[in-house]
């Protein structure tokens, strides 16, 4: 695994990342201990791309990864283009869903073109409404057949999602692969937010590594780790 990266979480009362929330004098240890965490921190392998999901800073950072990522082939001007324009997309749908961060990796295994990711997503109950507990999220996931687990990671009880989609004939990206999907779900402490780790393999032809692809994203999963 690469060195851990981390990213500053919504908290309910939105205190910037490191900073203090008092606003009067020190509250006692128990009260500091109830506050929840300000961010996460979590490690992936070495050549995993992060993009930060800021509008005002993605666009320069896909530009640059889909260069560095295109310099030695002979992509033409308007693949790039088109590529760079794809990924702007994937990461303005994944902030507009509540995203922090994405990660990409494209690497090829035993001479096996695989491309995986991950998005990181702060889930925000409707106003007025609770956020339930994880069991919930269990619940409703299980209700619809899928392959739903409550797992103990060491950032905390967890729900982990696995499920797989076939592309519908005539995919507009052109892909007939079938998509391994990873959700897992954790409950942010002290707090009614979710956070939501979603990995997806979307161009892995050969069913056993995904597999080990899976084995791989639930290894990173339980790098997680709370900060204050």
């Amino acid at each position: 695994m690469s060195t851990p990266s981390h990213a500053p979480l919504n908290t309910p009362d939105n205190t910037p990342s490191g900073a203090s929330s008092h606003t009067g004098p020190a509250t006692d240890a128990t009260e500091a201990h109830r506050a929840p965490p300000s961010d996460y921190r979590i490690a992936v392998p070495e050549g995993w791309e992060r993009i930060v999901l800021d509008p005002d800073r993605w666009t320069h950072r896909i530009d640059k990864l889909v260069n560095r990522g295109l310099r030695r082939t002979q992509a033409t001007p308007q693949l790039k283009a088109a590529l760079a324009d794809r990924l702007r997309e994937q990461a303005a749908a994944a902030h507009a869903n509540g995203g922090v961060e994405m990660y990409l990796v494209n690497q090829v295994i035993g001479q096996v073109p695989v491309s995986a990711g991950l998005v990181v997503t702060v889930l925000q109950p409707p106003p007025g409404t609770a956020a339930g507990d994880l069991s919930d999220i269990a619940l409703s996931l299980g209700a619809r057949g899928a392959d739903v687990t409550l797992v103990d990671l060491p950032a905390g009880p967890a729900v982990r999602h696995l499920h797989r989609r076939r592309p519908a004939p005539g995919d507009p990206d052109g892909n007939s692969l079938t998509v391994t999907h990873l959700d897992v779900y954790l409950a942010v402490p002290h707090s009614e937010q979710r956070l939501l780790l979603s990995f997806s393999t979307p161009m892995t032809p050969v069913e056993p590594l995904a597999d080990a692809l899976v084995s791989l994203f639930d290894s990173i999963a339980r790098t997680l780790q709370w900060m204050a």
